[in-house]
């Protein structure tokens, strides 16, 4: 049942479901890194390896799960705060699925990318499996709400919008850039992924409700998921 507050006010579902931690950099940022999944990478699950097209789904379900508990997280509401702990679970797993998966694709020597590309890979994947752990560890192991949102942000945008960014020439010019300059603009997507991720932490730091009691009550057990009244 939706809350009687909510129908009060006249509010459909639709309206509950978009009001939500919009921004410009969360819109443009996951609307952007969908059509890149969707353009250059959801091609490849029926023409690449077993290995790149399982990654490549596990990646699409990954930046949805992550884009959408981004937008909606626990201090919206118990509906929300229950959904968030679901899809923060799927996230977890569709996310380390997509590492592995990508890991294996260049170490078993199926990947044709450059020796640097393939470094730079293999570092952001690295990356996004430590966000996850230290993102999981904050919320289950010490309740620290604002690292999990820090790292879980950190994830988005290093690891999903990141990457995507990286893609910028092949997306706008059918072909990425040759040479020295595909790794000097590696470097620069980098660096514009931490700048856009430091602008959404901050943002959510003072726009976020931290109030423990709306976020302590999503607590998982040591047996499975449960949730406190």
């Amino acid at each position: 049942m939706w809350k009687q507050a909510d129908a009060a006010k006249g509010a459909g579902r639709l309206e509950i479901i978009l009001r939500g931690n919009l921004t410009p950099w969360w819109a443009l940022g996951s609307l952007y890194t969908v059509v890149f999944l969707f353009q250059l990478g959801a091609p490849r699950i029926f023409t690449d390896s077993p290995t790149m097209g399982f990654h490549i789904v596990m990646a699409i379900a990954f930046v949805l799960l992550c884009a959408w508990n981004l937008f909606h997280t626990p201090d919206q509401g118990e509906r929300f705060r229950a959904l968030h702990v679901r899809v923060g679970w799927l996230a977890i797993l569709t996310g380390f699925a997509s590492v592995f998966s990508g890991f294996a694709y260049v170490l078993t020597g199926e990947s044709t990318l450059p020796i640097d590309a393939q470094a730079f890979m293999m570092s952001i994947g690295t990356i996004q499996a430590v966000l996850q752990s230290l993102g999981l560890w904050y919320v289950r192991g010490r309740r620290w709400i604002k690292l999990h949102m820090a790292m879980m942000t950190y994830l988005f945008y290093t690891s999903g919008v990141l990457i995507a960014i990286n893609w910028i020439p092949k997306m706008t010019t059918g072909r990425p850039l040759q040479g020295s300059w595909q790794t000097v603009w590696m470097f620069v997507s980098m660096l514009i992924g931490l700048v856009v991720a430091n602008i959404a932490v901050k943002y959510n730091r003072k726009h976020m409700d931290f109030d423990s009691d709306k976020w302590a009550r999503m607590a998982l057990s040591e047996g499975g998921l449960t949730l406190r009244a």
